[in-house]
């Protein structure tokens, strides 16, 4: 499976993030240590906070943080959260139609590997994804 750009840069964000849990970030500093432009970066934060994955503070000491521990941060939801309204084939989009419909069976199995793939991440966290407890920038 190909992971939308979005998906990618909510990952690496996030694990940005679960480095220091308690830092507050602003985005202009991870666009730069995560090389991805910040206007991506922004919308790529306003998806994270609407899913619930992180969180921001406003003000000029704001910035934006983990919502929960990284323990907590299922890969798979995260996945299924920016990826979920990205039709894997053309039939399964809501205006899809397929001329061989009535007599295919593949949307089903498609469906169920669809399935176990956010099945498969979901046994992963945040957590078990880091491999260092420090990132590119020192805390200021």
């Amino acid at each position: 499976m190909h992971l939308l750009a979005s998906t990618d840069f909510a990952l690496r964000a996030l694990l940005f993030l679960a480095t220091d849990p308690e830092r507050l970030v602003n985005t202009e500093t991870m666009s730069r240590d995560l090389e991805i432009s910040r206007n991506h970066l922004q919308k790529v934060v306003q998806a994270l906070v609407a899913g619930g994955f992180a969180r921001t503070l406003k003000g000029p000491h704001g910035g934006v943080r983990l919502a929960r521990p990284a323990t907590e941060i299922r890969i798979g939801a995260v996945v299924r959260h920016f990826e979920e309204r990205q039709p894997i084939v053309a039939c399964f989009a809501p205006e899809g139609q397929c001329v061989i419909e009535p007599i295919c069976g593949l949307k089903g199995v498609l469906a169920g590997a669809q399935n176990q793939y956010y099945d498969f991440l979901n046994g992963y966290t945040l957590e078990d994804c880091l491999r260092s407890q420090r990132f590119l920038s020192p805390a200021p």
